[in-house]
């Protein structure tokens, strides 16, 4: 009847097929349950959509910011200096390090959704750990006239966690410092 038509509606992509739930029987619960059900499964295409729109955005961005500087680059007749040369190729090199790390993030979000990401607990060092992320980023903090100090409280020295991850997340927060110029940014 109307349940099976409204199940095999959504089992073809309709995600506005909703079953009618009338009286009191075990019919009409089902039919409820299956409306809920439909009601979640069109949350979530709206969050997938909204999550593909955000990503993609977050993409084109250093996409769009590469090719512009790659294009004034490579006119014939534009004479740069070799300090602007430079900056332009620094830009360049720092967008495409922002796309292998949406990309990789991209990936690893896939990685935890299938459950396929291990986590590895050990000791570390945090001034490593710190000083790592201030390397990576020094020359571009450097250009902005931004200064990266490292200053660890009595008694946090060690933690235990997973180093690749901890680096990641500290990383992540050291390019968006940068990205949006925070003034002295302390790590």
């Amino acid at each position: 009847g109307a349940l099976e038509s409204a199940a095999s509606q959504l089992g073809r992509g309709n995600l506005a097929a909703r079953a009618p739930a009338q009286g009191g029987d075990e019919i009409a619960a089902v039919a409820t349950a299956f409306n809920e059900m439909a009601d979640r499964l069109l949350a979530s295409d709206r969050a997938r959509r909204q999550l593909l729109a955000d990503v993609s955005h977050e993409l084109m961005t250093p996409i769009t910011a590469a090719r512009g500087y790659l294009e004034t680059l490579t006119l014939p007749d534009l004479h740069l200096d070799a300090a602007t040369r430079a900056r332009y190729l620094t830009v360049v090199s720092e967008e495409t390090t922002r796309l292998e790390r949406l990309v990789g993030d991209l990936l690893d979000l896939a990685k935890l959704e299938g459950g396929g990401v291990a986590i590895t607990l050990e000791p570390l060092l945090v001034s490593d750990l710190l000083s790592r992320v201030v390397a990576r980023h020094e020359n571009a903090a450097q250009q902005r006239g931004i200064s990266f100090a490292i200053v660890l409280a009595p008694g946090a020295e060690r933690l235990i966690g997973d180093p690749t991850r901890l680096e990641q997340a500290v990383q992540n927060l050291a390019a968006n410092a940068l990205r949006f110029e925070i003034g002295r940014a302390h790590v």
